[in-house]
């Protein structure tokens, strides 16, 4: 179903939620390697770690990786913000793989009360973009994959793609590259007159 207000989307794991510190500290307790997510340069983290995608998730899963993630700074603010400036809030995030990916999830946003209309999960490294097409009107879309990015870019429903800074994602040049949730927060505050017309 489409509605009439434009969507603000965002991505969940490390735009929203910080997954990377606990993430790290699950790999380090069971590989024992000691890696810093600033180290993390590929999105894949296998041939870091020396051990499968596979083995990663079935962790992940055991370990409550997800459902201990904690907020991301700027995080409750910047959903307030798009809230504010009249738009519909939207998390798509690549989570469609966990047996209890959409119940955790949600009940993880509501646990840090973010006021999010709607929730998708797709497939690790699933197309994003067929669900910003089915959405209509996408104002601005935040992710920290530059391989959900890209495909949004040539999409005419979206309007502006930001990519969060992160190490596995700066080989990129092209893309509006935000440094925090704080920038987009001052974005949406600063154009506030603008947006008043949706």
């Amino acid at each position: 179903m489409r509605f009439s207000e434009p969507y603000v989307v965002f991505d969940l794991d490390d735009v929203l939620a910080n997954l990377r510190e606990h993430l790290m500290s699950m790999l380090r307790k069971r590989t024992g390697k000691d890696i810093h997510w600033h180290q993390w340069c590929e999105y894949k983290l296998e041939g870091l770690y020396g051990i499968s995608g596979e083995k990663i998730m079935q962790w992940v899963h055991e370990d409550e990786v997800f459902e201990t993630a904690t907020l991301e700074p700027g995080a409750k603010e910047a959903v307030t913000a798009a809230k504010a400036a009249n738009f519909r809030v939207a998390v798509v995030t690549a989570r469609a793989w966990h047996p209890k990916g959409e119940s955790l999830t949600a009940d993880w946003l509501q646990r840090h009360e973010l006021a999010v209309d709607e929730l998708y999960l797709v497939p690790i490294f699933g197309d994003k973009a067929a669900i910003l097409r089915r959405l209509g009107e996408v104002e601005h879309f935040i992710d920290d994959h530059l391989g959900h990015l890209y495909p949004a870019m040539q999409l005419p429903e979206v309007h502006q793609v930001y990519l969060l800074d992160r190490p596995w994602n700066r080989q990129d040049e092209l893309l509006h590259r935000l440094h925090s949730l704080d920038e987009f927060t001052d974005l949406l505050q600063n154009n506030q007159q603008f947006y008043a017309h949706y």
